[in-house]
């Protein structure tokens, strides 16, 4: 049994050790640790000035490269959409501003931009009349996507904007559009001579800017994004199958690279991990800088060539910009000029990622 005289020991040795702790804190060791600590804060002070000179650095010259870029893009565009109708269908989402500018880009590039479709939130969240749906598909030619035979908004969006006519049946896809349009899930906007309705045809090419999908893992996925994604899917298939030549486009990995996700776009990214629309569709995840709206218009030029390419900073980019492509009618180039590249990505080009 424990008596009192062990309890006052045990009380009496705790006294003493807190006693000689005190003492020993404020008094030999107090000045050895206090010198250690004040050492080390002093050398993170330094390291977190010298690491903030060196972002100034690294911020200054990616500023200086991307006005270099951006300054030079005009004539490395030039020529290469000669000729060429131009649509771009801008998802929810998508930055008005990069859009403006990728306009521009089109316009540098001898391309006639003569649609421009807003796809509105409703359509993309899948708040679709169904027999709207069904009957307008029943006026157009829509391919199977998905192995499903009835189709969806992404799929009916797609055919209408490919112009799927059934046989016989010229400008069913318009009509389509403007039923689409008054029921308000569309902004039809057509430029130059495609104003005039004598000039509504189908675009020889497209690019479809999407965002406001930030990529997230399999247990993060919410239901409501992963519809956007199904029907925004849809939309691509439908394009692909039915031979558009297209390029993807979304935001994200200049400018968030260092967020969760890096950046990321949700649909860029679905297109370059299917392994079908890989070999079809040509795809850029950082229109936010000037590299990646010249590399929308250089992988358009390409499209035109049957080539795919992905291009930017993200996952399983092939390159940040693709080779110059030949250059359409209408153009001339020296005789010491380089010979066109036969493809967008050098076969030795290795993927261009993001740590």
């Amino acid at each position: 049994m424990i008596d009192f005289r062990y309890h006052l020991v045990s009380l009496v040795a705790v006294f003493i050790a807190l006693a000689v702790g005190i003492v020993l804190g404020a008094g030999p060791l107090r000045e050895g640790i206090s010198d250690t600590i004040d050492e080390e804060v002093g050398q993170l002070r330094t390291e977190r000035t010298e690491l903030r000179s060196e972002l100034d650095v690294r911020a200054r010259q990616a500023e200086a490269k991307d006005e270099a870029v951006d300054l030079l893009s005009p004539r490395g565009v030039a020529g290469t959409l000669n000729g060429t109708r131009v649509a771009l269908v801008v998802l929810p989402g998508a930055d008005r501003n990069h859009v403006a500018l990728l306009e521009d880009r089109v316009a540098e590039a001898g391309g006639a931009l003569v649609l421009e479709v807003e796809v509105e939130d409703s359509f993309d969240t899948a708040q679709v009349d169904e027999g709207l749906v069904e009957r307008l598909a029943t006026t157009l030619e829509v391919p199977e996507v998905r192995g499903v035979d009835e189709a969806g908004p992404g799929a009916l969006l797609g055919a209408t904007l490919a112009g799927a006519d059934p046989e016989g049946d010229v400008g069913a896809w318009l009509a389509a559009a403007e039923r689409l349009e008054d029921e308000g899930l569309l902004d039809l906007r057509w430029q130059g001579p495609a104003a005039q309705v004598t000039d509504r045809r189908p675009p020889d090419v497209m690019i479809v800017v999407g965002g406001g999908l930030p990529e997230a893992a399999d247990d993060e996925a919410q239901p409501e994004v992963e519809a956007r994604l199904s029907t925004r899917l849809d939309l691509v298939r439908t394009l692909a199958a039915l031979d558009q030549p297209l390029v993807v486009g979304a935001a994200g990995t200049e400018s968030e690279a260092l967020a969760e996700g890096g950046g990321e776009d949700a649909l860029v990214q679905a297109i370059r991990d299917d392994g079908g629309l890989r070999d079809d569709v040509s795809t850029v995840d950082d229109l936010e800088s000037a590299s990646g709206r010249a590399a929308a218009v250089l992988g358009l030029a390409w499209e035109l060539q049957e080539e795919a390419g992905h291009y930017g900073l993200g996952r399983q980019a092939e390159a940040p910009v693709p080779a110059p492509p030949p250059l359409r009618l209408g153009t001339t180039s020296g005789t010491d000029a380089q010979p066109p590249a036969d493809g967008p990505v050098p076969d030795d080009a290795e993927t261009t990622s993001v740590p």
